[in-house]
């Protein structure tokens, strides 16, 4: 019996991206509910610049549809993303 490898059409792989790149979103927003419940010890400001983020993380889905080509937004107060660093 001969092994053979699936062969995708485009749209299963656009619906795979798309997949992956929603769940990746999703990661992104339930590391920051946090921000958003009203006994959090944020100020106004910074509540609101959260508030912004997310929303940048929810219109993700409207420009990609794969992971490997987002630019994810930055957090609040970061000028810049994180450095790679391998093995980590």
């Amino acid at each position: 019996m001969a092994f053979e490898l699936p062969n995708p059409s485009p749209s299963d792989l656009i619906e795979h991206n798309t997949n992956a790149l929603r769940q990746l979103r999703d990661f992104h927003l339930t590391a920051c509910d946090w921000t958003q419940v009203p006994d959090s010890a944020l100020s106004d400001e910074d509540r609101a610049a959260w508030r912004v983020y997310r929303q940048a993380l929810r219109d993700i889905t409207k420009f990609y549809s794969s992971p490997s080509d987002v630019v994810w937004p930055l957090l609040p107060g970061e000028e810049e993303p994180p450095a790679f660093e391998p093995g980590t």
